[in-house]
C-alpha cells in the first residue's frame, strides 16, 4: 500500500498557483513505488461544500499502470475519460451540477479540459483536468506522466477568472529518475525577441475562450471610426418690415443722397 499521507511545507509544492491566485493553506503528499502524488489545499471563502484544491501526481518512467485501483504500492493513471471525471466531480463538488466546455484551451503545457457550475448562492465553480505524457514507441522508454486535477469555487468569481488558475499553473517539481521528462523541453524563444521593429505589448489575460486582446494601438486601428454628422448650418430668421407705420415713434428722414 501507499506510504501514509505526510505534511509538507507549502514551498515543496509540485503545483504553484499563479500569482495572485489563491495561497496555498496546506499540502499533503502520498507516496508509490511509481508515484509521487500531493493533495494541495487553497484558500477556500464561499458555502459550496469542498475545499479548493490541486490534485497532482508525477508518475515515474516505469511501471505506470492503467488498470483499475492501486496494485499492490502502485498508482494507477488518473483517466480523462467522461465517465471517470464525471465521477470526480461528483465527489469533489456534490450537489453542483457541471457543464463541460465545448472549447478547446491550452495552457504552456499543453490541451487541457474543463467543466463550469454554479454552487451554492450561485458562486462560480470550475473543475480542470489535464495529463502530460509525451508517448511511447519501441524505441523509446516511457518517460513519465504528470495529472493534474484543479478544484475551486468563488463567489466573488466569474468563469475567466477561475480559467487563470488553469493557464497559468506551475509545476514546482519533477522526479529524479532517468528519463523522467514528460513535460518535454522548453520551446526556444521568439525569433524577433531583441531585434529593432518588433515591439512587444503588456500581456493581457485570455479570457474564457482563451484569445488574446489586441495591443491598445492595434485595437485602436481595428475599430471602425464612427462618422461624425456634419455640422447643419442654422439660418438667421429674415426680419420683415411693418406693412403699416407705428404711431408715436418720431420720423427719421432718410439720408441725403451724396
Amino acid at each position: 500500500m501507499a506510504t501514509r499521507a505526510v505534511a509538507v511545507p507549502p514551498d515543496r509544492s509540485l503545483v504553484l498557483p499563479p500569482p495572485g491566485g489563491p495561497a496555498i493553506v496546506a499540502v499533503t503528499q502520498r507516496s508509490y513505488d511509481n508515484a509521487v502524488s500531493q493533495e494541495i489545499r487553497l484558500a477556500t471563502r464561499g458555502a459550496t461544500p469542498g475545499e479548493n484544491a490541486i490534485y497532482a501526481a508525477f508518475f515515474t518512467s516505469a511501471d505506470v499502470v492503467d488498470s483499475e485501483g492501486v496494485e499492490g504500492n502502485l498508482l494507477k493513471v488518473p483517466s480523462l475519460e467522461d465517465y471517470a471525471v464525471s465521477r470526480e466531480m461528483e465527489e469533489r463538488l456534490p450537489g453542483v451540477a457541471m457543464a463541460p466546455s465545448a472549447v478547446f484551451v491550452q495552457n504552456k503545457y499543453g490541451p487541457f479540459s474543463y467543466a463550469f457550475g454554479h454552487g451554492v448562492g450561485g458562486e462560480a465553480c470550475l473543475y480542470a483536468w489535464q495529463g502530460l505524457s509525451p508517448g511511447d514507441s519501441v524505441f523509446r522508454s516511457k518517460s513519465g506522466a504528470v495529472s493534474i486535477r484543479i478544484r475551486v469555487c468563488d463567489p466573488r468569481a466569474t468563469e475567466a477568472s477561475l480559467l487563470r488558475l488553469a493557464y497559468d499553473y506551475s509545476i514546482n517539481g519533477s522526479l529524479a529518475r532517468s528519463g523522467w521528462n514528460p513535460i518535454g523541453n522548453a520551446p526556444p524563444p521568439p525569433a524577433n525577441l531583441g531585434k529593432a521593429g518588433a515591439p512587444i505589448y503588456p500581456f493581457v489575460q485570455p479570457g474564457a475562450g482563451g484569445v488574446s486582446e489586441l495591443p491598445p494601438r492595434a485595437a485602436a486601428r481595428a475599430r471602425a471610426a464612427r462618422p461624425r454628422p456634419a455640422p447643419s448650418r442654422v439660418e438667421p430668421a429674415e426680419t420683415l418690415a411693418p406693412e403699416r407705420r407705428l404711431e408715436g415713434y418720431p420720423t427719421v428722414p432718410p439720408p441725403a443722397n451724396p
